[in-house]
């Protein structure tokens, strides 16, 4: 019974329920509109912990992200999002009403700074979610990060456009692609964000080691390093 509970099929199994069961805490905690911000950063942090770490569970994960970087996110979500707005509205009254190569040029400088904007959206909430900074440090990073790792960046950008292009021409499917893509999604951009996070990420010293009873869970290959230094190496 307990090789059964250690299949590789009974566990792709409970990994897929867990996101099931993410993605509906994700959607509940995005209706205010103004948590949007807060929703993103958990989710990175859960998805990368719980689903592809192991360490903890959903909903305890999930809630301290959330709170802990409420205030920040916040502070990252707001203007990055007015910023869209107003360059999404622009872009869209000039297709409508503008003529011209001046107008041509300068849809092209707005739906590029769109995108920019967006790029930096896509790191700031996976900084929050893995250092203590404040709202401009996140976006001052996220900058750094956006323009310093430009081919990865590119990646970033096509999978989110692509799931919003999925969202939009599927919404007759809505509920349904809801309850898989959010941690799908975090997960496909994880495989890149975490090598370049661990790039940012300081050595842990002995002395910032900190017993913790819940590592008596993991095996001493585990408990050498905290769960975000797993799997990364920054030579990589």
């Amino acid at each position: 019974m307990e090789r059964f509970f250690e299949s590789k099929p009974v566990i792709y199994l409970s990994k897929f329920i867990d996101m099931v069961v993410l993605n509906i805490i994700f959607v509940i905690s995005c209706i205010p509109i103004i948590t949007i911000g807060a929703a993103c950063t958990a989710m990175y942090y859960t998805c990368v912990k719980v689903i592809r770490r192991d360490r903890g569970k959903i909903w305890q994960e999930y809630k301290h992200s959330f709170f802990d970087n409420f205030g920040t996110s916040l502070g990252v979500w707001i203007p990055m999002i007015a910023a869209e707005a107003v360059m999404g509205g622009l872009t869209y009254y000039l297709l409508i009403m503008g003529h011209g190569a001046g107008c041509a040029a300068l849809i092209g400088l707005l739906m590029a700074g769109f995108l920019f904007v967006l790029a930096i959206m896509i790191y700031a909430f996976a900084v929050l979610s893995r250092f203590t900074v404040t709202a401009a440090g996140a976006v001052k990073n996220a900058v750094i990060m956006s323009v310093s790792h430009g081919g990865e960046t590119v990646y970033l950008l096509v999978m989110t456009l692509a799931m919003a292009t999925l969202i939009i021409m599927g919404w007759k499917f809505l509920p349904v692609i809801l309850l898989v893509m959010p941690s799908a999604y975090s997960l496909l951009i994880s495989v890149i964000m975490e090598k370049i996070l661990i790039r940012y990420t300081p050595k842990e010293t002995e002395e910032d080691r900190q017993e913790d009873p819940e590592d008596m869970l993991y095996t001493e290959e585990h408990k050498a390093k905290p769960w975000y230094l797993e799997e990364g190496d920054k030579d990589e």
